[in-house]
């Protein structure tokens, strides 16, 4: 399993941070969209393409999870670090329970013939999200804080999973 965000973080692996921007999405008639291009503003000239793109979907997939399930406002920081960068996502729900430790993929268990066979289009929209943030990301976790709890998500500014 990755190490938590926080474990990465005090590794110092993303060196100091930079620069720290928070937002509230309270307000934001598409916050998704919004998001996504906020992030790229924030990230333009500071990473390759690639990673900017993996941060990207990483925060949308983080902020999806939170707009669905937690209800109630959600906000997201983007800290940038001299190596890496972390999104964070706020909202008021407490249960930490129903976030798995390790996700995994509909077609993990599967070997290549009984996927090959499997029609795409038989498969759910949702519930690949945290399989995407571990995937993308370098380092993930989940903590409760007061207003209800907090997902962040770490990636290296170099060297993209895309």
């Amino acid at each position: 399993m990755p190490s938590t965000t926080a474990e990465f973080i005090r590794g110092r692996k993303l060196g100091q941070l930079v620069d720290h921007h928070a937002f509230a999405l309270k307000a934001r008639s598409e916050p998704l969209a919004w998001a996504r291009e906020t992030v790229r503003w924030l990230m333009k000239d500071r990473s390759d393409q690639g990673r900017i793109d993996d941060t990207v979907l990483v925060a949308t997939e983080l902020l999806t999870n939170a707009i669905r399930h937690a209800g109630g406002p959600v906000s997201f920081t983007l800290d940038l670090y001299e190596e890496g960068v972390t999104v964070g996502v706020v909202d008021c729900g407490t249960d930490t329970t129903a976030i798995p430790a390790v996700p995994v993929s509909l077609l993990a268990d599967l070997n290549e013939g009984e996927a090959d066979a499997i029609d795409r289009l038989d498969l759910p929209e949702g519930g690949q999200g945290l399989f995407l943030i571990s995937a993308f990301a370098n380092a993930w976790g989940v903590e409760l804080v007061p207003a209800g709890k907090v997902v962040t998500a770490s990636l290296y500014l170099r060297g993209s999973s895309a």
